[in-house]
């Protein structure tokens, strides 16, 4: 889209918010509980669980930055099998998407092994992951990007195809590393143009969870379906005793509200786009999904606008029947009494129509390599990562953290055999010690042979622009504020995803329906 484009769009829904806005100041800002639809998007925000936005962590490189010019032999007497150090020392700056105080502390100590073996000076940057994209894009505009950039596959093809990471260093990183040692499904999802154009490092599947215990009480067929969902929300809905059915993001600036709507969607056999470039979102799949969602989240989720974090507190305190959720969740579960034992964990989803069959939706995090970066000393980082460091990377927060370099040569399933069998932080028990060998066994199968928009379509740039834009989360966003019902929903986001495609050369006459 242009800049003009850009600026004509900004300036139309700057004068419907000062409408908006205008409008609810002559109404009562209360809302009812049992009668949607909601308020509109700025008072519901008013009232919803604020998102936390922090500042990136930055910690500093383990020694003073060298000289990147000066030559400096490699250390002597380096770690048996320790990534092989360039000819001269170097600075690597680092980005990773976690900031938590325990990743910091293990990559603190990751960099400071790193640079003892090789004599590289690295200087990491935690960054906020709903920050990432806006600093990246600052980076680039500044000329200041790192070398490496730990981020979500949603961005590396985009990434890529703009000239922001190096597809050529990747690749060869992966044959360094050993290419048959990784998930085929997540290198077959980062190629381009015949190369992989970042490290696939980990990842984990969406969850549905529900209250079994409540479901069988009133006899609730296992939510994994459509039909199951609508019945069980309405079953469970007491808005007098503040229970609602469903809970999940709906906020209009998290990238889980996009989620959350795909993988339903994904159940149905809707698709964003095909292998020709056509966007399908106006397909009959697509249509019912946006109804059903609508549906199940207007009439029987919590008034306002949700975000992870209130869904997360509704079901730990006992206020909803159904969340989806990352693994991060588990942990909590177990820390509340019998809600752990008392919870169903489902991976896959099914919808109603006749393409539907059960979805799943894997998150896949990458190591990528970016084209400001010195080859050989981002790939001796590379190798690092996921030889010496890979363990103790996996272990911080492993509840999401599926291993997709699944062994070495020697132990081809070290790492994914090894997975769920860690101590998690809090209870201080493993996930299959609490949830049991067949819930671990379904967290850590098929996480990224899921069936992610866009991605095996070869369209992964355009992914990388929804994203970036947040046009789902955005949309949706605005049909349960009451601006557009489903089937106005559906045609605009027809239209802002093919005005991300230039030249787009599948027109569709405008009937948006009633």
């Amino acid at each position: 889209m242009s800049k003009r484009k850009i600026g004509r769009r900004a300036a139309r829904l700057g004068l419907l918010w000062l409408l908006a806005l205008a409008t609810l100041a002559t109404t009562a800002c209360q809302a009812d509980f049992r009668n949607p639809p909601r308020l509109a998007t700025a008072t519901a925000r008013a009232a919803a669980t604020a998102t936390p936005t922090r500042a990136p962590l930055l910690l500093p490189a383990p020694t003073a930055t060298p000289d990147p010019t000066a030559a400096t032999p490699a250390l002597a007497g380096a770690a048996a099998g320790a990534p092989a150090a360039p000819a001269t020392s170097a600075v690597l700056n680092v980005w990773v998407n976690e900031n938590s105080a325990a990743h910091a502390a293990v990559l603190q100590s990751m960099v400071e092994e790193f640079s003892a073996q090789t004599e590289i000076n690295v200087v990491l940057r935690l960054v906020a992951p709903q920050l990432l994209p806006q600093i990246v894009e600052t980076a680039v505009l500044s000329n200041t990007l790192p070398d490496v950039i730990l981020h979500p596959i949603e961005y590396s093809i985009g990434w890529a195809a703009r000239g922001i990471l190096d597809p050529a260093a990747a690749d060869a990183a992966v044959d360094a590393i050993g290419r048959a040692t990784f998930d085929p499904d997540a290198l077959d999802l980062l190629e381009l143009n015949g190369q992989t154009v970042a490290v696939p490092s980990d990842g984990y599947q969406q969850l549905l969870l529900y209250r079994a215990d409540w479901f069988a009480e009133r006899g609730l067929a296992t939510p994994n379906s459509y039909s199951s969902m609508l019945a069980a929300a309405e079953a469970l809905y007491r808005p007098e005793a503040l229970v609602t059915g469903f809970v999940i993001p709906t906020e209009s600036n998290l990238v889980t509200t996009h989620k959350a709507f795909e993988h339903l969607a994904a159940g149905n056999g809707c698709r964003l786009i095909d292998e020709q470039g056509e966007v399908r979102l106006l397909d009959p799949a697509c249509r019912s999904a946006l109804d059903f969602y609508f549906n199940i989240v207007n009439r029987y989720s919590p008034p306002g606008v949700q975000t992870d974090t209130s869904a997360r507190n509704a079901f730990l305190e006992g206020r909803t029947g159904m969340i989806m959720a990352s693994p991060a969740i588990l942990p909590d579960l177990a820390t509340q009494g019998d809600l752990a034992a008392n919870t169903g964990i489902l991976t896959r989803i099914r919808g109603a129509g006749p393409d539907a069959f059960p979805a799943n939706f894997g998150n896949v995090t990458t190591l990528g390599i970016t084209t400001r970066a010195d080859r050989e000393t981002a790939v001796a980082f590379a190798r690092y990562w996921f030889e010496t460091g890979y363990a103790r990377w996996l272990a911080v927060e492993t509840e999401r953290k599926t291993p997709l370099r699944w062994g070495t040569a020697a132990q081809p399933r070290l790492f994914i055999d090894a997975w769920g069998t860690q101590p998690l932080s809090g209870p201080n028990q493993s996930l299959e010690a609490l949830y049991g060998p067949e819930i671990v066994a379904m967290l850590r199968a098929d996480v990224a042979a899921s069936n992610r928009w866009g991605l095996r379509e070869d369209q992964g740039a355009l992914v990388t622009l929804l994203y970036e834009n947040l046009t789902f989360a955005v949309v949706l966003q605005e049909m349960l504020s009451g601006y557009f019902n489903s089937s106005k929903t559906i045609f605009e986001a027809y239209v802002r995803v093919i005005n991300l495609i230039p030249d787009y050369e599948f027109p569709v006459a405008p009937t948006p329906g009633p």
